[in-house]
């Protein structure tokens, strides 16, 4: 129901739904289902298919796309607000599609980079015409929830494909995959447990929080769950703060300057030795092979220092092509089959590599200073607690995303389902931050 019929006092069932809200609905279940789901679940695509691109990817971006359009030219003026408040994301996007000038392979970045453009034109959408900022994060939850549950499915029906050796792929391609979702699953599921106003709300948000736990679980994915449990101690931490006040903080802080303590006793006690340290810490101090492969992809980078080697114009670019080939003999890397690795296994060095080293810092600075704004008003904004526990999970997401791309490359990266999120999080976070229906009149799941 619109903010209006409440307004009037119209009966809910007889409220008009006005046609740009039904497309903007139909657009949020399709970008769904095309970022977590996509036209070919279960498959994984060879490296000249990655090439090649997929008719079934552009017939759905280009459907979404033209829904996009419907929807901002209604809501022109939100648009213009989330343009206006993110220069460094717009700048990056118009970046990538002007690097085809000096790339490697001018046709696959022209048509990488307009990808990226449509892709960030359809979230660009999207926030502009959310109202109801719990209304978009219950819809967000139970739509994660039910993609979650379709992965669990096939677990259970096709384990021989939906398992492997190495953990849970579900309906991905590998586990990584299927841990990124996870992951932002559950911090979406656990800002919206936050923002819950009854006993039964809780209890359902639970459950599904429970299924949606259990799957990352299932994917033994390190990386998503190390950070999967440093957003949810940090958004506990909060949540008890603003509930315990002063008094709870003051105790996180004794004990956190203790462990600091401790830490830093322990160091001492091994010569200050980093290595050393890291080995204690955990087995394998090479990230599985990733510092070999990020002494390659810096080697690279800095041949192309400022302008990078176009966007999306170093990885996937044909077999005849692939980076790989260029490995000097000794490294894994060498012995690797072509077309294997397709990313640098770092954002920043991702990013750097297509698009040089000041769009890098411009993207980093982007997304922090995003995280500071959607953190302060998690914190201290004047809205509602269901609209703050919103705003605090989209921060909580960007701040998991950049350090998740210190292994793992996914920064402004077309398709990949945390980068799209992270697009659509900082147009949300733009807006301004009054509620557009009043808490009280709100009829939440």
């Amino acid at each position: 129901m619109t903010a209006t019929a409440v307004s009037q006092g119209m009966p809910r069932a007889h409220a008009p739904v006005r046609p740009t809200a039904r497309a903007h609905d139909a657009l949020f279940a399709g970008f769904l289902f095309y970022t977590f789901v996509g036209v070919h679940p279960l498959a994984d695509a060879s490296a000249s298919a990655r090439v090649d691109g997929s008719l079934g990817d552009r017939l759905a971006v280009m459907g979404l796309f033209a829904l996009a359009l419907v929807v901002l030219g209604s809501r022109w003026e939100r648009g213009l607000v989330c343009l206006t408040s993110n220069p460094g994301q717009i700048f990056i996007v118009g970046f990538a599609l002007f690097s085809a000038i000096w790339s490697d392979f001018p046709d696959l970045t022209a048509r990488r980079a307009l990808l990226l453009i449509f892709l960030t034109t359809i979230v660009l959408a999207l926030a502009a015409g959310v109202e109801d900022m719990r209304r978009f994060h219950s819809f967000l939850f139970l739509a994660l929830t039910l993609i979650v549950g379709a992965n669990l499915a096939a677990c259970a029906v096709i384990p021989t494909r939906a398992i492997s050796e190495i953990g849970a792929n579900g309906l991905y391609a590998q586990k990584n995959v299927a841990g990124i979702v996870a992951m932002i699953a559950t911090i979406v599921g656990f800002g919206w447990l936050l923002g819950a106003q009854s006993l039964h709300s809780v209890l359902r948000g639970a459950i599904a929080l429970g299924l949606i736990v259990a799957f990352l679980i299932l994917t033994r994915s390190k990386t998503s769950i190390d950070l999967t449990l440093v957003g949810l101690t940090l958004m506990a931490f909060f949540a008890f703060a603003e509930r315990f006040g002063p008094r709870f903080i003051l105790a996180a802080l004794s004990m956190s300057l203790l462990a600091a303590a401790a830490l830093l006793a322990s160091f001492a006690a091994v010569d200050f030795d980093a290595h050393h340290a890291l080995k204690v810490v955990m087995s394998d101090t090479s990230f599985t092979g990733r510092d070999q492969l990020w002494a390659f992809a810096l080697d690279e980078a800095q041949k192309r220092y400022w302008w990078g080697h176009g966007y999306g114009a170093f990885w996937d670019v044909g077999y005849a092509n692939d980076p790989i080939l260029r490995v000097e003999t000794g490294s894994w890397l060498a012995s690797t089959e072509v077309g294997v690795i397709n990313q640098a296994h770092n954002g920043y060095l991702e990013l750097w590599l297509e698009l040089g080293l000041p769009v890098t810092i411009v993207a980093t600075v982007t997304l922090l200073k995003a995280i500071g704004v959607g953190g302060y008003r998690a914190i201290f904004g004047g809205g509602s607690r269901q609209d703050r526990a919103a705003v605090g999970a989209l921060a909580m997401l960007l701040l998991l995303h950049v350090l998740h791309n210190f292994t793992e490359a996914t920064l402004f990266m077309r398709g990949m389902a945390f980068s799209s999120v992270v697009a659509l999080a900082l147009f949300l976070l733009a807006l301004p931050p009054k509620p557009f229906v009043a808490p009280a009149e709100r009829q939440i799941l």
